[in-house]
C-alpha cells in the first residue's frame, strides 16, 4: 500500500483539501433534487421498523426515564423572572402576535368547553353563589315594607329578605336553587361559546392572551420550577413509552406515512435543495460555518486508526468480508 501513508498524510496535514472536500459535499447537497432525498417507498418501511423496533427494545423505557430524570437535576431556577430569559427585543413581538386577533369557530369552541368537567365547575360555582347571595341578602336589605309609599320597591325587598330568610333552614328552597342551577348550565355553556366565536369579542380575546403573557413572564423561575419537579420521571416515561408502542402497532401506520411523505415529495417537484433555499439568505447565512465544521470533523476521522486500515483495504481491494455489516450491498 505504498500510496496509502501518502493520502493519509495529505489529508492530515494539508487542511485546503479537507476543505475543499467539505466544499464539495455541500454543493453535492445543494444541486441535489431535494424528492430524491425523500422517497416514500424506501423510507416509509425503514421509519416504520424503526418505530417498531424502539417500541420493541425492553429498555427503552428505563431509558427514557434516566434522561428524564437527568433533564430535570440539571434545571436550577435562577433569583430572577421568566423575563429575564427572553431577549428584550424579543419581548413586544411575543405581546404583538399574541394581541392579534383571532376568533375560533363555534364547533372549535364548543368541543373545547362544553364538558362534564366544565359543566360541573359552572354548576358548583352558580349554585354556591346564589346560596350565598340568599343567605346575605337579608343583612343586606333593610326591611321597608312597612315603610309608606314604598310600594313595588318595598314588596320586592320583602321578598328577597323572605328568600334569604328561609334558604338553609327549608331544603325545599335549596333544591329549588339545584334545579334552576342545572338549567342554567347549559346557558351558561352557550354564553361561553357565543361570545368567543364572535368577531367582534376578538379584541377582548386578544387583550386576554396578552395579559396572561404578561403575568406568565413575571412569575418568579422558582415558580416554575416548583411546578417541573411535580413530574413524575418514571410515570412520565411510561406515558411516552406507551405512546411509542401504540403508534408502532397501528395498523395503518405504513400508510399514513407513506401518504404523508408523498405529499410532501410531490409539494417538492423537481427543485433542488438549493433552489428551495434561494433568496432566503440561508446558504449565504450558513454555509461557511458549515463547511467549517464538516472539515473540522471529517479531519478527526481521517486522524484515526480505522479510518487508516479502511483506506488500505480500499486500496488494495481488500475488504474483509467480517467489516460489511449484514444489511449492506456487497456488490
Amino acid at each position: 500500500m505504498p500510496h496509502v501513508p501518502a493520502l493519509l498524510a495529505r489529508l492530515r496535514d494539508e487542511p485546503r483539501y479537507l476543505a475543499a472536500l467539505a466544499a464539495l459535499l455541500v454543493d453535492e447537497v445543494l444541486a441535489t433534487p431535494a424528492r430524491r432525498l425523500v422517497d416514500p417507498v424506501r423510507l416509509t418501511p425503514l421509519l416504520v421498523t424503526g418505530l417498531q423496533a424502539v417500541a420493541a427494545a425492553p429498555g427503552h423505557a428505563a431509558w427514557l426515564e434516566q434522561r428524564l430524570r437527568d433533564a430535570l437535576g440539571r434545571i436550577r431556577p435562577r433569583p430572577t423572572t421568566l423575563r429575564a430569559r427572553i431577549p428584550g427585543d424579543l419581548q413586544p413581538l411575543l405581546r404583538t402576535v399574541v394581541r392579534r386577533p383571532y376568533t375560533p369557530s363555534r364547533a372549535l369552541v364548543r368541543a373545547v368547553v362544553d364538558q362534564a368537567t366544565t359543566r360541573d365547575l359552572s354548576r358548583t360555582i352558580l349554585h354556591t353563589t346564589l346560596l350565598d347571595f340568599a343567605k346575605k341578602v337579608g343583612s343586606i336589605l333593610p326591611d321597608t315594607s312597612k315603610i309608606p309609599g314604598a310600594g313595588v320597591t318595598s314588596k320586592l325587598f320583602g321578598v328577597a329578605k323572605g328568600v334569604a330568610s328561609v334558604v338553609g333552614l327549608d331544603a325545599s328552597v335549596e333544591e329549588r336553587v339545584r334545579g334552576f342551577v342545572d338549567g342554567a348550565v347549559g346557558r351558561v355553556i352557550d354564553m361561553i361559546v357565543d361570545r368567543v366565536s364572535d368577531p367582534k369579542n376578538a379584541g377582548d380575546g386578544a387583550a386576554f392572551r396578552a395579559d396572561v403573557l404578561a403575568s406568565l413572564l413575571e412569575l418568579p423561575e422558582s415558580a416554575v420550577h416548583a411546578e417541573l419537579v411535580k413530574l413524575d420521571p418514571a410515570v412520565v416515561a411510561a406515558d411516552l413509552h406507551a405512546a411509542l408502542v401504540g403508534l408502532a402497532a397501528w395498523d395503518r401506520l405504513p400508510v399514513e406515512i407513506e401518504a404523508a411523505l408523498t405529499e410532501v415529495v410531490n409539494g417538492l417537484g423537481d427543485a433542488t435543495i438549493g433552489e428551495l433555499l434561494a433568496g432566503s439568505g440561508e446558504v449565504e447565512a450558513w454555509r461557511g460555518a458549515v463547511e467549517a465544521e464538516l472539515a473540522l470533523h471529517l479531519g478527526h476521522a481521517f486522524a484515526g486508526e480505522r479510518f487508516a486500515a479502511w483506506l488500505g483495504h480500499l486500496v488494495e481491494g481488500t475488504l474483509p468480508e467480517a467489516q460489511v455489516p449484514a444489511d449492506s450491498p456487497t456488490t
